[in-house]
């Protein structure tokens, strides 16, 4: 029998999710006898909560809400002074209540209530791959972050940050394509030098370089379209500079899967990602922004026990 504590996150799917829990409290109460569950009320809490139930020794923990929730629990799982699990044995679950919720989809997980508890409640665990971003925070030096995902420098993490002041309420699944529109009309291409595993140098322009364990990102944009998140490695994928109306052209690519068809787009399978630019370039990890270049990305095998 599993400790189980379970947070939510009332926020996601533009608040629909307070007004489900009732229903769901029912559901997970069907299939774990005994359970506790809290509401995050702030950005990043579910870290804090996820850290500090693990080091009480419950040994799964279920997350309720979309991929930034999911992303939120995973850091959680880690120490904050190592990049080292809380609990190897513990596992992670997650309800799909979110707005999004690209790795959710990937990973295949139903959206009904009662068809994704059972499915965490019945299956086995999988060990999923996570990235570490390392990067200088000013007045904080080096800081971790981690990622289950997607992380990407340059145009991605420029529109996310354009449209994270849009309320939760007012986004939906396409709010992410109606920001990238709007951000390309002015921005530019970064130049980067880009060390891959300590031996590959690379310099140039690019858009974007998604450093991907999951496939989509954006709302489902197939960023990645061979990544699995359990090989022990990045799929690397940088597309070079391209005008405005070359991006909306060829943006029906990253729909359909077939990006790297591309002759401008290249990828790559790594451990280990160093990036540098003497430009301001933005990061998001999993949605998350606030980071900007020079970063290290490094893969951590196995880092999680997913149950699917």
């Amino acid at each position: 029998m599993n400790k189980v504590h379970v947070i939510v996150n009332p926020l996601s799917a533009r608040g629909k999710t307070r007004k489900r829990w009732e229903t769901l409290k029912e559901v997970i109460r069907h299939h774990f006898k005994e359970y506790k569950y809290i509401f995050t009320e702030k950005p990043r809490q579910a870290t804090e909560m996820a850290r500090e139930f693990l080091k009480e020794g419950f040994d799964l923990i279920i997350g309720v809400g979309g991929d930034g929730t999911l992303n939120e629990i995973t850091n959680g799982f880690f120490r904050e002074d190592s990049h080292r699990a809380i609990n190897e044995d513990a596992s992670l679950g997650i309800v799909p209540s979110g707005t999004g919720s690209d790795f959710i989809k990937f990973l295949r997980i139903p959206r009904e209530f009662d068809r994704s508890v059972a499915l965490i409640k019945n299956s086995g665990t999988r060990k999923l791959d996570v990235g570490r971003v390392t990067f200088n925070d000013p007045g904080q030096g080096s800081t971790r972050r981690y990622f289950i995902n997607v992380a990407d420098f340059g145009l991605g993490a420029e529109v996310i940050n354009n449209i994270s002041a849009i309320p939760a309420e007012k986004r939906n699944a396409f709010f992410y394509y109606k920001g990238l529109l709007s951000t390309i009309r002015t921005y530019k291409s970064k130049k980067v030098k880009i060390v891959v595993d300590d031996s590959e140098e690379i310099e140039g322009s690019y858009l974007i370089g998604a450093v991907a364990n999951g496939r989509m990102f954006g709302g489902g944009m197939i960023i990645a379209p061979q990544a699995e998140p359990d090989d022990g490695c990045f799929d690397f994928v940088l597309i070079e500079e391209m005008k405005r109306f070359e991006v909306i052209r060829n943006s029906i690519l990253l729909f359909n899967g077939k990006i790297l068809n591309h002759p401008k787009v290249t990828q790559r399978r790594a451990k280990k990602i160093k990036v540098y630019s003497d430009e301001e370039v933005k990061i998001e990890t999993d949605g998350e922004t606030g980071v900007c270049l020079p970063a290290e990305f490094e893969i951590i095998e196995k880092g999680v026990n997913f149950r699917i």
